[in-house]
């Protein structure tokens, strides 16, 4: 069973800048065409400051694989079970953000294969002047064995 000491532990901050290209790659990677995330007029056009993320853009921006190391999760099949994104305001081309990864919750599930662990991990991205810009919740199962 995972250790519920990790239970509030907190990551370094890491701080990622949002490049126009990353928007872009995303949002073909989707097959979605939404003017708004590749084309910068359109986007001005639409009252954004740049090039707008896709909505499920942030999980790729929330992954902090350092601190997920730190955990020492070992080499146990993992199956990202579940993600919620909550945002405060959309993240477009030129945002320059602050995230902290914490792990909100550990807890133990019995499964078909036997019991399973579950790890709950919450992603916050901040802009330079505190305001929240999303906020993620993973939740992670991890099989023993």
């Amino acid at each position: 069973m995972l250790d519920r000491s990790l239970v509030g532990r907190e990551s370094e901050p890491v701080v990622v800048v949002v490049e126009a290209g990353m928007i872009r790659r995303f949002a073909e990677a989707l097959g979605d065409a939404n003017p708004v995330y590749v084309d910068e007029a359109a986007a001005r056009a639409a009252g954004h400051a740049g090039l707008v993320a896709p909505p499920t853009f942030p999980a790729a921006l929330a992954v902090n694989e350092r601190f997920r190391h730190s955990l020492d999760l070992g080499t146990r099949l993992l199956l990202h079970g579940e993600q919620q994104i909550e945002y405060g305001r959309p993240v477009v081309a030129g945002d320059r953000l602050t995230i902290r990864t914490k792990v909100a919750d550990v807890l133990e599930r019995s499964g078909a294969s036997g019991p399973m662990d579950v790890l709950v991990l919450e992603d916050e991205a901040r802009d330079p002047q505190g305001n929240l810009v999303f906020r993620t919740r993973a939740t992670l199962v991890l099989r023993r064995g």
